[in-house]
C-alpha cells in the first residue's frame, strides 16, 4: 500500500469494527415442502439468528420477521442453480448476496416498529426500481419514459426518507419560515386658515391608531388674528377670494350657500 493511504486505511478499519453488525441470511437450496429454497442462519446459533433479525426489523414476532424476510426475498434477483448429479433439474432462488443488502439497508435504518420497518422496505423497493430503470434508460441510448419514471422515483425517495425522518422525531429536511413585522403609520393632516386674503398652513400629525369619536375628536384651533389667541368668528361669506377673469368669463366669487 502506498504511504499515503496507511494513514487513511488505519482510519477506515477502525470506523469500519465500529459499525453495527446485521443478521445476516443464507438461502438453502435443498427444498423444504413446498418451496424451492428456504433461509436460514449463516451460522449454527439459530436462536441468536432469529432474535437478531427481529431486532433488524423493529418486532417481536418471529413469524413476523419470517414473512418481513420472504417479502424482501421477492426484491432481489432470482438466480437458477441447477441440481447436483445429471438429472438435470434444478430451482430459482434469490441471489444471496443481494438479499444481504436488502436486509442490511432496512437494518440500518433500526426500524423501532414493523411500520417502520414496512416503510424501510418499501425505500428499498423504490431504491432498486430506480437503480434498475437508469441502468436501463443508460444501456446503449437513453429510454425517455424509463429515464421520466427514474426521476419520479429518486423523488419519491427523497419523500420517503422526510417522512422516516419524522416518524423518528428528527427534523424534516423541508421547513418554511414566516416572519411576522409590525409596522406604525403616521399620516399628516393639513388644516387651512384663509382670512383677509392671507394664508397659513400648519401641518399636524395623527397617528393610524388614533382614536375619533364624531365631533368629540380633539382638533387643533385655527389661528386668530387676535393677540390674545382667541377664535374669531367669521360670517359665511367672509374671506372670500375672488377668482382671476378667464378668457370672457364675467368675475366669479364666492357662490352663495
Amino acid at each position: 500500500m502506498p504511504a499515503n493511504l496507511e494513514l487513511a486505511a488505519t482510519a477506515a478499519i477502525k470506523r469500519h469494527a465500529r459499525r453495527s453488525v446485521g443478521p445476516g441470511v443464507s438461502v438453502a437450496v435443498e427444498p423444504a415442502g413446498d418451496a424451492a429454497y428456504i433461509l436460514a442462519s449463516p451460522h449454527r446459533d439459530n436462536a441468536a439468528w432469529e432474535a437478531m433479525v427481529c431486532d433488524a426489523l423493529g418486532t417481536r414476532s418471529a413469524s413476523t420477521a419470517q414473512t418481513f424476510l420472504y417479502h424482501l426475498t421477492e426484491l432481489c434477483t432470482l438466480e437458477w442453480h441447477p441440481a447436483k448429479g445429471d438429472g438435470g433439474q434444478g430451482e430459482w432462488r434469490p441471489d444471496e448476496r443481494e438479499l444481504n443488502m436488502v436486509l442490511n439497508i432496512v437494518a440500518g435504518i433500526k426500524p423501532k416498529n414493523e411500520m417502520e420497518a414496512a416503510l424501510a422496505a418499501q425505500m428499498v423497493a423504490v431504491h432498486l426500481m430506480q437503480v434498475r430503470l437508469s441502468a436501463r434508460a443508460l444501456g446503449g441510448f437513453i429510454v425517455a419514459e424509463d429515464a421520466a419514471i427514474a426521476s419520479k422515483l429518486a423523488r419519491t425517495f427523497a419523500m420517503q426518507i422526510d417522512t422516516l425522518s419524522r416518524l423518528k422525531g428528527k427534523r424534516s429536511f423541508s421547513k418554511q419560515t414566516i416572519t411576522v413585522r409590525q409596522e406604525k403609520h403616521v399620516h399628516h393632516h393639513q388644516h387651512v386658515h384663509v382670512a383677509g386674503g392671507g394664508s397659513e398652513n400648519r401641518s399636524q400629525p395623527h397617528e393610524a391608531n388614533e382614536p375619533r369619536t364624531g365631533g368629540d375628536c380633539p382638533r387643533a384651533a385655527l389661528l386668530s388674528q387676535d393677540p390674545t389667541g382667541n377664535v374669531l368668528p367669521l360670517r359665511r361669506d367672509e374671506g372670500a377670494i375672488a377668482l382671476s377673469q378667464a378668457r370672457g368669463s364675467k368675475r366669479i366669487g364666492r357662490p352663495d350657500g
